[in-house]
């Protein structure tokens, strides 16, 4: 519990809720409880934005560089963290969730579009990074 904020992950949390909630007083205005489900962690995100740094890595290290025009030239840029989520995530997002925003993923769709990228790019290119995360991604 943080706050007025719990995290439940399991089945004791759930327990130390409800009775967090059962002993709380009711007053003139009661009282709102709000139940989020799958929306991703801080640590997944962190996770997730660390993993489009890593994988710019492997691509710049592969000498696979960003082709652009520039100035109606094409031109060779490193790729950066914000590059892969533009060029490579968020393509892939858009086409499996609809979703626009990274802000509006779940834990289980971040998993889902992270299976997607990486599997391309172990056939494609033999670029394998893993997601970084001290549990595996949820599938």
């Amino acid at each position: 519990m943080t706050g007025d904020h719990w995290y439940v992950r399991n089945e004791q949390q759930r327990r130390n809720v409800l009775d967090a909630v059962q002993a709380y007083v009711i007053g003139d205005f009661g009282f709102a409880v709000k139940i989020e489900t799958g929306k991703r962690t801080l640590a997944q995100n962190s996770a997730m934005y660390k993993y489009f740094e890593l994988l710019a890595k492997e691509l710049n290290d592969a000498g696979m560089e960003l082709h652009m025009e520039y100035l109606g030239k094409s031109i060779d840029v490193p790729w950066g963290k914000e590059s892969v989520k533009e060029r490579l995530w968020n393509p892939i997002m858009e086409a499996q969730t609809g979703k626009k925003s990274t802000t509006r993923l779940d834990r289980k769709e971040i998993s889902e579009i992270y299976e997607t990228l990486h599997r391309h790019m172990a056939q494609t290119h033999a670029i394998m990074v893993p997601f970084p995360s001290h549990e595996p991604p949820m599938i």
